[in-house]
């Protein structure tokens, strides 16, 4: 293996990426909500090619350690949703109508995500579902987390992407992330 000679900034393309938020207010916690959706967008890069992945392996192979990491990383999205709190709704509301029709409903990587998602237990339910279960319960964490958040910014007000807001937030939280239904067996 040849060794290249480069820095952490040029590995990491720190000067593009430093560069690539770009608030449109004057409201400072503008940048933070728009680095909290971009970290969130680059983690789903993560999550696609981890659930690629199990949805790809052998069926002799163990996707447990895959299984742990799209945990792992929801847990970590989680954690955003806790700094978005911080936000009022003031500061929010000093840039929320420049957003336009922009929306979380939008990310074509949320909806990979759920696509793949809900494929897993056509491939491991019999040998993997107590795996899959705590899956949808991290997932649901933070769809209930996320709802939570823009529950305490805009409270009931529309969603920025003419829905519902918070009502539709409840209702994706509600259903069910795989229509399998398990059933305790005990241990």
């Amino acid at each position: 293996m040849t060794s290249v000679d480069i820095n952490y900034t040029d590995y990491l393309g720190l000067d593009e990426l430093l560069s690539i938020a770009k608030p449109i207010s004057d409201e400072p916690l503008e940048m933070m909500f728009i680095i909290a959706h971009q970290t969130t967008e680059l983690w789903f890069k993560i999550l696609i090619q981890e659930l690629k992945i199990i949805n790809n392996i052998s069926l002799e192979d163990s996707p447990v350690i895959q299984l742990q990491r799209v945990i792992k990383i929801f847990e970590h999205l989680n954690t955003l949703w806790s700094i978005m709190t911080t936000m009022t709704p003031k500061e929010y509301e000093n840039f929320r109508g420049k957003l336009g029709g922009a929306s979380g409903m939008q990310s074509k990587q949320y909806k990979e995500i759920d696509k793949l998602l809900r494929k897993l237990p056509k491939r491991w339910k019999y040998k993997y579902e107590y795996h899959l279960l705590d899956v949808e319960n991290a997932f649901k964490k933070w769809q209930f987390s996320h709802m939570k958040a823009v529950e305490r910014i805009i409270g009931h007000q529309e969603g920025t992407g003419g829905t519902a807001g918070v009502e539709y937030l409840k209702e994706a939280v509600n259903r069910p992330l795989f229509a399998t239904k398990y059933e305790w067996k005990g241990w």
